[in-house]
């Protein structure tokens, strides 16, 4: 029997116990490993908060997710975090943000971390990582891509009465000289007052289709970045024919939302776009379909993908995540689900499809999945400079349209500045 004596040494000896669980218990929670996640992440899905939630269940790791407001914005961020040493440990971009870090020795490289910690890197289309390498390296896994295709409106071809854009990317269909004719017959003065009131073309890519020369396996800069290729006759040969779809065709203008132009070349975010105005009950009837055929088939992209900071304080927890969001099967389709971007992983693939599909079954949606094979990898931008040479583009450009400057005189008069912007 135990006494009053031992009871209360029962009782002392489970207080202590009682104790002792609760500081163990609070040290875990206190200790529990926490990482930051950078990106642009406005107007994402829900499902990105999802994932996170998913990834902190199953590891125990608390991802801070960080925001910028824009692409400069976080740039700077980023940078200024870094300087400070307490960068974020994952950062999300694009190829121009991306490959900018990895420049500047931000980032991690990523291929023997991969193969540590059982990536396949396989399963990525190899289009994609030749895009993402710098110097043969692998600084970022693949998310997704942003493709160039076809947006048209039906009813303008039916109005006009041509066929619908072809869907298959490995045809031989829609030639270049095919698809000058066709945007200059969806051209035309409605109202027969002597103005155009609509046009074939609603853009064709950067600033008179800077980044569509790879149509006629033209390239502007080396692999590695270190010089302007501009002014090679291939170049010049190919922005040539571009740049004419204003300057001779004149079949470029009009807005593709308001009805005023009837093809749109453009990247997936336009899904996005046509869904909120399908809720809104104020869509036209529209499909997608391949780019125009130059000398080959291609379809310039953006690459988005996830980076490990070079001086993370715990590569391994954010290695995780990076794993978890760009290659588990679960994480990946949430997440590419928030970005809304053409995924690069089989299951992810079909997801989008399937998704696109039930919202649109007359999308042709399978067209932007399709289309990777075909990406084109628009170097000159990505890494540092990438945003002065959006602009000296763009000032090529006003020469170009405005007549003042040839084809040629016009790179020959921004060549020093793209040579230098390569070089900063």
């Amino acid at each position: 029997m135990i006494n009053h004596v031992g009871r209360r040494a029962i009782g002392r000896w489970t207080i202590l116990m009682c104790l002792l669980l609760v500081l163990t218990v609070s040290s875990s929670v206190v200790a529990a490993e926490k990482i930051t996640f950078m990106g642009v992440f406005v107007n994402w899905g829900p499902e990105l908060e999802q994932a996170l939630a998913n990834f902190t269940a199953k590891t125990g790791i608390e991802v801070e997710l960080l925001q910028g407001t824009n692409w400069p914005d976080m740039m700077q961020k980023v940078k200024t975090m870094a300087a400070g040493g307490i960068p974020p440990d994952v950062v999300y971009g694009d190829n121009l943000r991306i490959m900018e870090l990895a420049e500047l020795g931000l980032l991690a490289p990523l291929e023997q971390v991969a193969a540590d910690n059982g990536v396949n890197l396989t399963v990525y289309p190899q289009v994609v990582l030749d895009g993402l390498r710098i110097g043969g390296r692998l600084y970022s896994l693949p998310t997704a891509v942003s493709i160039y295709a076809s947006f048209y409106n039906v009813d303008l071809f039916d109005k006009a009465g041509v066929n619908p854009l072809p869907t298959n990317w490995a045809s031989n269909s829609l030639n270049w000289d095919e698809w000058v004719s066709l945007a200059k017959k969806l051209t035309v003065d409605v109202n027969g007052d002597g103005v155009t009131d609509q046009y074939g073309l609603g853009g064709f890519g950067h600033q008179g289709g800077f980044n569509m020369i790879g149509m006629w396996n033209a390239t502007d800069v080396t692999p590695d970045r270190t010089k302007y290729l501009g002014t090679d006759p291939s170049v010049i040969r190919a922005l040539e024919f571009t740049t004419k779809l204003w300057t001779e065709h004149g079949v470029v203008g009009g807005a593709f939302y308001s009805g005023t132009a009837a093809i749109f070349p453009a990247q997936p975010v336009q899904l996005n776009n046509l869904l909120t105005r399908a809720k809104a009950g104020d869509l036209f009837n529209w499909s997608l379909g391949i780019l125009p055929k130059g000398d080959v088939r291609a379809a310039q992209t953006g690459f988005h993908s996830l980076g490990l900071s070079v001086d993370s304080k715990n590569p391994s927890a954010a290695f995780e995540l990076i794993r978890y969001l760009a290659y588990d099967r679960e994480g990946a389709i949430l997440f590419t689900r928030a970005e809304n971007r053409v995924p690069v992983l089989p299951e992810t693939g079909r997801d989008y499809i399937q998704r696109w599909n039930a919202e649109f079954p007359s999308g042709n949606t399978q067209v932007l999945v399709d289309a990777i094979p075909y990406l084109w990898d628009w170097r000159v931008i990505s890494g540092r400079g990438g945003s002065e040479i959006l602009n000296l583009m763009t000032e090529a450009f006003n020469y170009i349209r405005s007549g003042e400057k040839s084809v040629r005189d016009a790179i020959e008069t921004i060549a020093p500045k793209m040579q230098a912007a390569l070089e900063q």
